[in-house]
Order: C-alpha cells, then structure tokens, then sequence
C-alpha cells in the first residue's frame, strides 16, 4: 500500500492542477473634485460728483429798468416779464428750478447766487405776483379787474363759437333753406 500512496503522491504531484482563483480588489471610488472659484475681487470706485447746473438766464436791459418799491429794501423791475428784483446793489431772479441768480449790471452777467446769499427779505418775496408789476396804489385791484374782463371775454368767445358750431351741425343735418 505503500506504493500505491506514493504512485498517487506522485500522480498528484505531476497531473496539472485546476484550480480556479478569483480576486477581488475593492478599491473606493476616486475622490470627488470640486473646482470652487474665489468670488469677484470687490472694486471701489469713488462715486462719480454730480452737479447740477442750471443754464444762467439771458435777461439783459438797455439801459437802468424802471424800478419799484415792494417791500423795505427790495425793489422790483417794473412791468417785465419775469420777476427781478434789486437788493442791497444787486439784480435778484429766481429760475423755475428755484436757483437764484445775481448781477450788478442791468446789462446782464447773471451768475449763481452763493448759497445764504441771497437776502431774506428777497427770498420771502411770494413768487409770481411780481410779473409785470406796475405798482402804485389799487395796482392789484386794477390787475384782479383786468384779468376779469380778460376772463369775460374769453367767456364770451367761447360761447359764440359754440353758437357757430351749433349752426353748423344744424345746417348739416337739416340741409340749408331754400334749396
């Protein structure tokens, strides 16, 4: 028996061996990239200056304007359409923008009152009452009866041109007499 042992030792030993081996790597899945980008650089600029200006006003006279007193120490130009005043040695007008403007010289030369330079009493002058101010005493009564009868008037057209419009209509509906 021994030497079946050893033909079988020896069989085994040269006969090819089949064997089936499986392996397995388990490796972990790569690493996740992540591309992240530093914010914007911040930019500071100095924020642009703004001014504003108004064009200065072209109001010029050819000689010294008729001036009339309006309050202590203010005068205004008489019967002009805009609103000038003339205080302590200056031409005063205010623009719509609410700008104030100064000049020495009736000739024009207006330019930008500096501001608190304008004088008080000036200022509290009510805008708009002083167009084409003629002054005097009953001077608004006279202006208040003026524009009333400015007002009648225009009334008074209206109504005759809807009158006119009114016998238009009617002859174009009615066709004219006497056909």
């Amino acid at each position: 028996m021994r030497t079946v042992t050893f033909i079988c030792a020896s069989l085994i030993g040269t006969a090819p061996a089949f064997a089936q081996v499986r392996v397995e790597v388990v490796a972990p899945p790569p690493p996740r990239v992540q591309v992240v980008a530093p914010p914007p650089p911040r930019v500071y600029a100095p924020a642009p200056r703004v001014e504003v200006s108004a064009p200065a006003p072209t109001i010029t006279f050819g000689a010294p304007p008729p001036l009339v007193a309006v309050a202590p120490g203010v005068e205004v130009v008489q019967d002009n359409d805009q609103e000038i005043f003339f205080s302590g040695g200056f031409y005063w007008h205010c623009a719509p923008n609410g700008v104030w403007y100064r000049t020495r010289s009736y000739r024009g030369g207006w330019v930008m009152a500096p501001r608190g330079g304008v004088p008080v009493a000036v200022m509290r002058m009510p805008r708009g009452q002083y167009r084409h101010y003629r002054g005097g005493p009953g001077w608004h009564e006279q202006r208040h009866e003026d524009r009333a009868i400015r007002h009648e008037e225009r009334r008074e057209e209206h109504r005759e041109h809807k009158a006119e419009q009114h016998e238009q209509r009617w002859e174009n509906h009615h066709g004219r007499r006497g056909r």
